[in-house]
């Protein structure tokens, strides 16, 4: 390939195009089923959506032909040799976030939820099906496109851009009426993609780079919101979790700086010179 071909020159657009195409390919005909507008539905069209942004990463990087390039791609999601503080953050940021939301809840006079209304000794399986499906996100998300955009831009604005896209990217969810994401204000799930994004990039950058601790904490906030799902208080804690992930956000670059969240800044060989 030429290196002025337009994968060399814009790895990721490259990238988000087909990531969003693989993803929509599926998620789009059961949006639209559900609203009355596609002929059938199959549990198949969801393998697209969650493998979307690690078949989008693969396709490219081998189209790049890069030395070691899946290698380089893969081998975060086995680095998981750091301090023990982090795998405290990662198992109990988000069912800390639930607890709090429920205080709040209680305090502002929200009815107590039932918790025999949950399935608990399922709890380990889903996060096992939860995790699988995260590492599949952050192989894409945080393991191709987040070092290249490294390469040429501030942690502030990759947060407005991989946050912006992670939201669009959504959007057949959000328009599926049969998916908990439809139930949500679309300005709140904004904010929390950006919110988000801020989290996900810190942990990133101080975990040596690594995508078996962001997997593993996207993971949890799925398992946790599978549990307030269960518990019938997802849509309304879902402020209070919002606002709760936005105050963590907003440390951040508070104690870091806007421009790189912590950790170290070595960027891959091979990103250096990538645009967008």
């Amino acid at each position: 390939m030429g290196q002025n071909s337009p994968i060399q020159r814009h790895p990721v657009v490259t990238f988000y195009l087909l990531a969003f195409g693989i993803s929509w390919s599926g998620w789009a005909p059961r949006a639209l089923y559900a609203r009355g507008l596609f002929p059938f539905d199959s549990p198949l069209f969801s393998l697209p959506g969650g493998l979307g942004p690690t078949l989008a990463a693969v396709a490219v990087v081998l189209a790049l032909r890069e030395p070691a390039g899946l290698r380089t791609l893969l081998e975060p999601l086995f680095r998981w040799r750091v301090s023990p503080w982090w795998w405290v953050f990662v198992l109990g940021f988000w069912p800390l976030v639930a607890v709090i939301a429920l205080g709040v809840g209680a305090v502002t006079g929200q009815a107590r939820p039932d918790a025999s209304r949950f399935t608990w000794a399922g709890l380990p399986a889903v996060f096992g099906m939860m995790l699988l499906a995260g590492a599949w996100e952050e192989i894409g998300w945080r393991g191709f496109a987040l070092p290249r955009l490294q390469a040429r831009r501030p942690d502030w604005q990759i947060v407005l851009i991989m946050g912006s896209l992670g939201f669009v990217w959504h959007v057949p969810l959000m328009l599926n009426p049969s998916s908990p994401m439809a139930a949500l204000p679309w300005p709140g799930q904004l904010l929390f993609s950006l919110f988000l994004t801020v989290i996900q990039t810190w942990l990133y950058q101080n975990t040596a780079r690594s995508l078996f601790f962001v997997s593993m904490f996207h993971a949890m906030s799925n398992t946790v919101a599978s549990v307030l799902l269960g518990l019938g208080v997802f849509v309304s804690s879902y402020g209070i979790v919002v606002g709760v992930t936005a105050i963590v956000a907003a440390v951040i670059p508070g104690v870091y700086g806007p421009r790189r969240f912590g950790g170290g800044t070595e960027l891959r060989p091979s990103a250096r010179h990538d645009t967008l």
